[in-house]
């Protein structure tokens, strides 16, 4: 490809050497967190940054890794005649069944292996937009390390009250993962994955559309149906932004352009048969259909959405009235304006998944930004006498100082916050972060139990359930357990006395529930007591957890 031959073997050197960083800064916090272990006591693989999923793709991987293809929601006790083929988790499930490694370790390389895909891709991408080695360079480094002014918000919103995590009242930049590179960069494989993706197929298409290469859209065709196999969520975005762009170069040539509208045509029937498997899946499955409907990502209000980008929203008006002024709005930075505002419509839009749709606005954020800084010093080598240009624009400490203070501050606090975590270690990181040797012992006797068993947990131990040992939990995960609200005050009121017992002997059998996980998790609910029970049989036991399976008559 002429793209890849435009880049200079010294700025491979640079784009390796900035990999490198980017790779051990996104390790150092989890490496520290597996280090740094209490005696007896397992890191979990979890971070602050969005923790919440993390346990449902060891699930998924666990089931690939026991030979099941087709993955359940283990975090539901609902009955589910078919699981559901996921592309990519079903790749690294086949790491863990292949290497024998552990789900943590081998979740955190397949982050690590896609950085450099990621990158490279990017990379591609910028370069693309920019032809100047020293502008692709700049775009690389913001792409890494620019952030929002969320960290400056943060304090406030806290200490005045104004944080509610059931409305999301927090800097996206601070808690989403698709919000900014970094944070992608630094949570999971697929996240990685997707924006990769995301970016290859738009620059394919780009280039098709330029060069009318039906090869590009083939291609462009395949990567689309594993895209869209995992990540569902993106197709509004990607024939969204190439629809409206195409319609764009329509108007600009004043005639239908009849063969790129039939490239965008062919990547749609190229990928269909994702897209119609998720249709398929949610009419012909219950379960799926129900957990479809309660999947809603919800994002924070809007001005935590401009406190999530800040300073880079400025560098997008200052890139666009740059170009426009000098006459350099190619088509390029048309299509992404365009992407810019598919993304902003389909934030606030009734479709369900509003977070997710903050992938790539900082892609597009950053590139304008860059132009627009570019623009601005060749403004102010015009306007500025020689001795304040130098201080102020060719400056290496001060801008190095600027960047960190306008664009840096958030992404050093998602870093700081782990770090200081995992070396303090409050009592609220010990509970979250790690989890006893006895409830891993636990767990691994679940794995060793006939398959399909559902077992009553308190949340830590429900969220490890699934992943750990491939058994079905009542009651974990928001999102993944069905019905959750309803089901909530059921797990109190089991735990919070020790009476009722015909009650919760006919909660326990009417739900199929198998087996009653009890540790400090459970103790901590109320003073039920399972050792009492004529219901409850004890089959494991390692002193401070006991798991009980229920007796069915």
């Amino acid at each position: 490809m002429e793209l890849i031959k435009s880049i200079s073997p010294k700025e491979w050197q640079f784009v390796f050497v900035l990999t490198v960083i980017i790779i051990v800064l996104t390790s150092l916090p989890y490496l520290v967190g597996y280090l740094k272990a209490p005696n007896g006591m397992m890191y979990n693989g979890l971070h602050a940054l969005s923790p919440g999923d993390i346990p449902v793709y060891y699930s998924y991987i666990n089931q690939v890794a026991s030979g099941q293809f087709l993955v359940k929601d283990l975090f539901t006790s609902e009955l589910q005649p078919f699981g559901t083929f996921n592309i990519w988790w079903t790749i690294v499930g086949l790491g863990v069944r292949f290497f024998h490694l552990p789900i943590i370790l081998v979740f955190q390389l397949f982050r690590i292996l896609m950085i450099p895909v990621f990158i490279f891709v990017a990379y591609l991408f910028i370069s693309y937009i920019f032809p100047q080695a020293l502008k692709r360079k700049i775009c690389l480094i913001f792409l890494f390390f620019a952030s929002g002014i969320g960290f400056y918000f943060a304090g406030p919103v806290f200490n005045l009250g104004l944080a509610d995590t059931s409305i999301y009242r927090w800097p996206i930049d601070l808690w989403i993962p698709e919000a900014n590179t970094f944070n992608t960069l630094y949570q999971t494989s697929h996240f990685i994955a997707s924006i990769t993706l995301m970016l290859l197929i738009f620059l394919l298409m780009l280039l098709a559309f330029e060069r009318k290469r039906l090869s590009y859209v083939l291609l462009s065709g395949i990567l689309a149906v594993v895209y869209f196999n995992f990540h569902p969520y993106y197709i509004p975005v990607i024939f969204g932004a190439l629809g409206l762009y195409l319609f764009v170069l329509m108007l600009k040539a004043k005639r239908f352009l009849w063969r790129e509208a039939m490239y965008l045509v062919l990547v749609f029937l190229i990928s269909s048969p994702s897209i119609f498997y998720h249709f398929w899946l949610i009419q012909n499955s219950e379960v799926i259909a129900q957990r479809a409907g309660q999947n809603v990502t919800f994002i924070s209000p809007p001005i935590f959405v401009l406190a999530g980008y800040g300073w880079l929203w400025l560098g997008l008006i200052l890139g666009v009235v740059f170009l426009r002024r000098n006459r350099k709005f190619s088509n390029p930075f048309i299509f992404l304006l365009i992407w810019l505002l598919v993304n902003l419509a389909l934030i606030y839009s009734p479709l369900p998944f509003h977070s997710r749709y903050t992938q790539g606005l900082h892609v597009i954020l950053v590139i304008f930004t860059v132009a627009g800084l570019f623009y601005l010093r060749d403004y102010l080598a015009v306007k500025l006498k020689p001795n304040q240009f130098d201080f102020l624009v060719e400056n290496p400490f001060l801008l190095v100082i600027l960047f960190v203070v306008l664009f840096g501050p958030s992404t050093l606090f998602n870093l700081y916050r782990d770090l200081y975590f995992f070396a303090a270690q409050p009592k609220e990181v010990k509970e979250k972060f790690y989890l006893s040797q006895e409830v891993v012992l636990a767990i691994n006797w679940l794995q060793n139990q006939p398959p399909g068993q559902v077992v009553l947990a308190g949340e830590m131990p429900a969220k490890f359930i699934p992943g750990f040992s491939g058994q079905s939990v009542y009651l974990a995960h928001l999102h993944e357990t069905l019905f959750y609200e309803a089901k909530l005050p059921y797990l109190i009121w089991f735990f919070k006395d020790n009476n009722q017992d015909q009650a919760k002997k006919e909660f326990l059998s009417k739900r199929d529930i198998n087996y009653v996980f009890y540790s400090d998790y459970e103790k901590a609910l109320g003073s039920f007591n399972p050792a009492t029970k004529d219901y409850l049989r004890l089959v494991f036991n390692s002193g401070k957890v006991q798991i009980y399976q229920v007796i069915k008559d």
